[in-house]
């Protein structure tokens, strides 16, 4: 997957600036504050339909406009594709696939495959499970449009559950409705369930290899699914059947309670280096080594998934990283479009790489020279 163009029209500080993008190594350099993020920020918009960036997309319009307008063409084995996101004030953002108005979102998920990779990815081991089920949801979801379906069906099963309850806090009688919405959330939740196993299972493989070559050392690095259940299930069958009862035997503290105390929206990935939690028992450069680990992992998990590499957007992460870890990144670049940001131009630029000179919203672009003075090796 290669992208051959971002045009961006009154989007955060770019007023209508056009970006033509090249198979290997694109870096967007300049100061803080500049637009470097805001440019990735669009490229990811464009996978996940959503800014991890803000909730409220009115803030991605440039100040004094009435629209904003996203527009990327890229090329896939298939051929060359566009879409478009038009961004309005108080009004629903529309899409457009190769000029045709798309309703649907979910016909849109999977069209454009990128992984990002921010400093915030850092803090991933260390914060809350909300955190690593979000990582865990954006990733199948990329890749899964069944997985979108379910997701979406669990949040809103969850919501009329959770009412509910509240009402047999009122009405006793309403319990026996119960039952209904017990069998609605172990349906889609078996599915979500079993999906998360099988990614984590596929991912922690990969990421383990791709820990060994960074650290230079044989730690095993380990990802484990943690649900509530005493066990992990075979099948989804299984996972429905572990729900279920889990739902039936909470259902009285669900009620004190008003809402479901119990389910895959409690759910938590547990990240092992040599059998010991790394939320509590890791240096910050093992941190740095497993989440470098990971999101290559996710890389190569899109390209088994679809037979195409995935765009990896890189955003200030490479400052964050030391000689020996930026030097392994630059290598996994191989077979990757890459769009990187820097405020360090000088430390990590190697020949060929076309670079864009971002100052107040506004692109100038040039290249390496070929003889790569003063570039990495």
């Amino acid at each position: 997957m290669r992208i051959r163009k971002l045009r961006l029209e009154n989007f955060r500080n770019f007023k209508d600036q056009t970006f033509y993008f090249e198979d290997g190594i694109n870096i967007l350099a300049g100061d803080n504050a500049q637009g470097k993020t805001n440019c990735v920020e669009a490229v990811y918009f464009c996978t996940c339909l959503k800014s991890y960036r803000v909730i409220r997309e009115e803030q991605l319009i440039l100040f004094g406009a009435e629209e904003a307008v996203i527009t990327l063409t890229f090329a896939t084995g298939g051929g060359e594709e566009e879409l478009k996101i038009i961004f309005r004030h108080e009004k629903p953002k529309e899409f457009r696939y190769n000029g045709l108005v798309v309703n649907r979102l979910r016909d849109l998920i999977g069209c454009f495959q990128s992984v990002i990779f921010t400093p915030d990815h850092l803090n991933l081991i260390k914060e809350g499970p909300n955190k690593r089920r979000n990582f865990l949801d954006m990733a199948l979801c990329a890749l899964d449009l069944h997985y979108t379906d379910q997701l979406l069906a669990y949040q809103k099963i969850i919501k009329n559950r959770n009412a509910l309850l509240r009402q047999c806090r009122e009405n006793p009688l309403l319990a026996e409705m119960l039952d209904i919405w017990d069998e609605k959330t172990a349906e889609a939740g078996a599915y979500i369930a079993k999906a998360r196993q099988d990614y984590l299972l596929s991912l922690s493989a990969i990421a383990q290899r791709f820990y060994c070559d960074i650290a230079g050392k044989e730690e095993k690095l380990k990802l484990i699914y943690l649900n509530q259940f005493t066990k992990n299930a075979a099948s989804q069958e299984e996972f429905f059947a572990l729900i279920r009862n889990r739902l039936q035997k909470m259902r009285e503290a669900d009620m004190a309670m008003g809402q479901t105390t119990s389910g895959i929206h409690k759910d938590d990935i547990l990240f092992l280096l040599a059998g010991k939690s790394m939320k509590y028992f890791a240096s910050q450069g093992q941190i740095r080594s497993g989440i470098l680990a990971l999101k290559l992992a996710e890389a190569e998990c899109v390209y088994k998934k679809r037979g195409d590499f995935p765009v990896l957007l890189l955003d200030d992460i490479l400052s964050e990283l030391d000689a020996k870890r930026q030097k392994f990144i630059f290598q996994r670049m191989e077979g990757h479009q890459t769009i990187l940001t820097t405020c360090e131009l000088g430390k990590i630029r190697k020949k060929g790489d076309q670079i864009f000179f971002i100052k107040e919203g506004r692109v100038a672009r040039t290249r390496v020279p070929s003889s790569g003075a003063g570039c990495i090796n």
